[in-house]
């Protein structure tokens, strides 16, 4: 039996701070004069006794968790009155990770994450902080990537390629989540350093002198475009981070996966685990036919902003020859079911709409705020950029939107928001099946189809205003009865 790395007493420790409290309160009341607070300080006694329970407490919890691998099983047991058994069949094991954050490597620790498609919904199944000379442990008993065979196969991201992928994937939404996690999470410690570097007044003066050379825009505009851009930064390099030194191999059954640039990942996916592929594309790699593949699977991507990436960028012809090595059986297939061509109003009404809106939003706000008018002009402009944006990407999604049955595998193509997806999967990963009709489509043969896939959570793909007759034909040998 092992134990894990001591570090973990820290963690433990962490669960019974609240009996700090007793201390705290017990200080409440001796402080209303200065010989009521050496009275205090000769009873710190009982604060060292409560420290030394958290301690206790934390070491006892430590000492009673244990864990081996033994018989094709995870076993752990922990608990100090009353002992917990847990056994993880390594049979049914969809993903392992293995992580080195940078401030653990000094003191010879690591992260075992072990998941299988039980348990709760993107909720690790077995989380374990061992040493490091342990690891071998769990590298022994895993099933390695055959190589020199036929089905092996080997490949190591570029440079360009991650920066390429981090570029983008990044987005001023996730920089700002991720700030405001930082925000949040460290409190004091975030104010107390814009504080100390003055970092408010920098990005005044940053923003005048900015403004000063740019004609016609406002200081105020200027600090929104650096805010928005320092966000976009923060998720860019946060991405190159932990896609850095990307390496994949597999073997048709198993995927092998090692990334990252300063928290090192080594992962090992089971093939049969897999829910579907994801073929993911923005607008720009769309016109372009870049792809980045993604997969569905237990275990993997459940961490806050993380991709479930399987290989970064790939180019048609790299998919079209590394699909059928990888996933076999898996292909991209031509559209069987598809939006008619009367349907395009149902694509870009939303952004042709918000268009629309902004004119009298704009006016009413010059005439409520005439000071801010500059800033106004300013923020109209930054509006019906992604307006403009959004309507190509949905003229793009009607060009192309649709799906496939073809030899027991789907393929769905659709956008959600800005992202275009395509999914490919054995249709008996196929949960839900809906086909919503309002009173106009039965006047014009169309229909939304909404397509539910087995996943940890739930998995929607949204067609909107296909053609209801072909839609009928090719889900007819999937859907009760023939019928939608």
């Amino acid at each position: 039996m092992f134990r894990e790395h001591p570090l973990r007493i820290l963690r433990y420790c962490t669960k019974y701070l609240w009996l700090l409290i007793f201390p705290i309160i017990r200080g409440a009341y001796h402080f209303a004069t200065k010989e009521d607070v050496f009275a205090w300080l000769k009873g710190t006694w009982f604060d060292l006794l409560i420290l030394l329970a958290i301690a206790g407490f934390g070491f006892l919890m430590w000492f009673f968790r244990e864990y081996t691998i033994e018989n094709g099983q995870i076993y752990v047991q922990d608990g100090i009155i009353v002992t917990r058994r847990r056994y993880l069949p390594l049979r049914n094991l969809s993903a392992i990770t293995i992580e080195y954050p940078l401030w653990m490597r000094p003191i010879g620790a690591a992260y075992v994450y072990a998941d299988t498609a039980a348990g709760l919904l993107q909720a690790t199944d077995i989380k374990l902080l061992i040493r490091r000379r342990d690891e071998a442990l769990f590298y022994n008993a895993l099933p390695h990537v055959r190589q020199g065979k036929r089905t092996h196969y080997h490949h190591k991201g570029g440079v360009w390629r991650v920066l390429l992928f981090s570029l983008i994937f990044s987005s001023g939404t996730s920089g700002a989540v991720y700030f405001a996690l930082f925000w949040f999470q460290s409190g004091r410690i975030a104010r107390d350093l814009i504080e100390q570097f003055r970092l408010t007044e920098r990005l005044n003066t940053v923003s005048e002198e900015v403004a000063s050379r740019l004609m016609g825009i406002p200081p105020a505009a200027v600090t929104i475009g650096i805010v928005i851009l320092s966000m976009w930064l923060v998720s860019f390099i946060r991405n190159v981070l932990r896609y850095g030194g990307f390496e994949l191999q597999s073997d048709q059954s198993m995927v092998s996966i090692r990334s990252g640039l300063v928290n090192r990942r080594y992962i090992q996916l089971v093939n049969r685990k897999i829910n579907f592929v994801d073929l993911r594309q923005n607008l720009l790699t769309k016109l372009c036919r870049i792809f980045s593949l993604a997969v569905n699977i237990p275990g993997y991507g459940n961490q806050q902003g993380s991709i479930p990436v399987c290989l970064p960028i790939l180019t048609s012809g790299e998919i079209s020859r590394t699909m059928p090595m990888l996933f076999p059986g898996l292909r991209i297939t031509h559209r069987t079911a598809k939006p008619p061509w009367h349907s395009w109003y149902g694509y870009i009404c939303m952004p042709l709409y918000a268009g629309l809106a902004v004119y009298p939003a704009v006016y009413y706000a010059r005439k409520f705020f005439p000071g801010f008018s500059d800033v106004i002009d300013f923020l109209q402009i930054m509006l019906y950029i992604p307006i403009v944006w959004k309507m190509a990407i949905q003229v793009v999604s009607f060009l192309t939107s649709g799906l496939s049955i073809t030899e027991g595998r789907i393929c769905v193509r659709y956008c959600n928001w800005t992202t275009f997806h395509t999914i490919i999967a054995d249709t008996d990963t196929i949960v839900k099946v809906r086909i919503h009709r309002h009173l106009w489509h039965r006047w014009t043969g169309k229909c939304h189809v909404l397509i539910y896939f087995q996943s940890e959570v739930m998995r929607r793909c949204h067609l909107w205003c296909m053609d209801y007759r072909t839609v009928q034909e090719t889900l007819a040998e999937y859907v009760a009865g023939g019928q939608c």
